[in-house]
């Protein structure tokens, strides 16, 4: 079967039309007000409540943080690619969900040929929403965060690698990101890069990230634009065996949105690297072109909102579509 599970998340993207929804941390909530613990019952959950100590905040932009939870003591925290935290701060008495952006590799202390031992990690990214009280306390003024201790909690399904396909046998890995939906395969794509290291991927396997996000307009600032450095050093510097694309969507203004229209492509320049992107959202043919002859020996990750996830998906598996085995397409929805 392939992995699902319902992720209530504002967005930056404008595919909600709701701005009291615009944000970028996994957040589980939705217009009923179902908590994150009761939207995720169904999930598998570690047991393990740890302890993590926030070390560094990176403001991305006006709404979105990322922040880098030191584990203390060499401890390890074992999670796999993908999965989520339940994140309990002081003074609030339900957790929050929010994805791990991280690899897997970065919980783990290890020593270096200097014998000194790095420091292990979770990284997350975070949005600023007033109405979740786990997010908003994340986004108290930074120096009354820094130091501070919170508990966390692993728990998913939507994991690499995945569940009952040989990873030595694939040719193309296809990771699909609609807006927030980047921050779990943020944490697939890394952990695919350490299996490559390690010889546990063929080294003719390809990977090809499909990113969508909201174009902030020019002049477009790759710094505040998530993780947007990171995707470029990965594929540009071939760290990762294949190719990145990017999709800008939905103007700003009615200006902007005119001035996009009649531009095919555009770029977006990283630190010297021509990032090409296009101004429209993912298509099945975007998929369709990834993946290649090589339907049998490939896997799809989609994450998205519903609308979205729910139509690719189908489109994928269908007759009339791609025609690939539902097994290989692993999925996952946000609000």
């Amino acid at each position: 079967m392939a992995a699902t599970c319902l992720r209530a998340e504002a967005s930056q993207d404008d595919d909600i039309p709701d701005p009291h929804y615009k944000t970028t941390a996994f957040l589980f909530w939705n217009m009923s007000k179902e908590s994150h613990l009761e939207r995720t019952a169904k999930e598998p959950r570690d047991e393990t409540l740890h302890t993590v100590i926030i070390k560094h905040v990176n403001q991305i932009n006006d709404s979105v943080r990322v922040f880098r939870l030191a584990i203390p003591n060499r401890k390890t925290i074992q999670f796999s690619a993908g999965q989520w935290l339940d994140v309990y701060v002081p003074t609030v008495s339900k957790p929050g969900g929010f994805t791990i952006t991280s690899a897997p590799s970065a919980a783990v202390a290890q020593q270096g040929p200097d014998g000194q031992v790095s420091q292990a990690y979770l990284e997350l990214a975070i949005q600023k929403s007033p109405d979740n009280p786990p997010a908003a306390w994340l986004w108290q003024p930074v120096p009354v965060l820094m130091n501070a201790e919170v508990k966390v909690r692993v728990g998913g399904s939507f994991v690499w690698p995945p569940a009952g396909i040989d990873v030595s046998s694939l040719r193309k890995v296809v990771l699909v990101a609609g807006g927030v939906g980047i921050n779990p395969l943020m944490s697939i794509l890394t952990a695919i890069v350490d299996d490559g290291k390690h010889g546990e991927l063929p080294e003719s396997c390809e990977v090809t990230m499909l990113y969508s996000m909201k174009d902030p307009g020019p002049p477009r600032d790759i710094k505040k634009m998530l993780f947007l450095e990171r995707l470029t050093w990965l594929f540009a510097k071939r760290v990762v065996r294949g190719t990145f694309r990017l999709f800008l969507t939905q103007p700003l203004d009615t200006q902007q949105r005119n001035d996009v229209s009649n531009m095919e492509d555009d770029m977006v320049n990283c630190h010297g690297f021509e990032i090409k992107f296009a101004s429209r959202r993912i298509s099945l043919s975007d998929i369709a072109s990834a993946v290649g002859n090589d339907k049998d020996s490939a896997v799809v990750y989609v994450c998205g909102v519903p609308t979205m996830t729910d139509e690719m998906v189908e489109k994928l598996v269908s007759c009339d579509g791609l025609g690939m085995e539902r097994d290989r397409i692993l999925f996952e929805k946000w609000w």
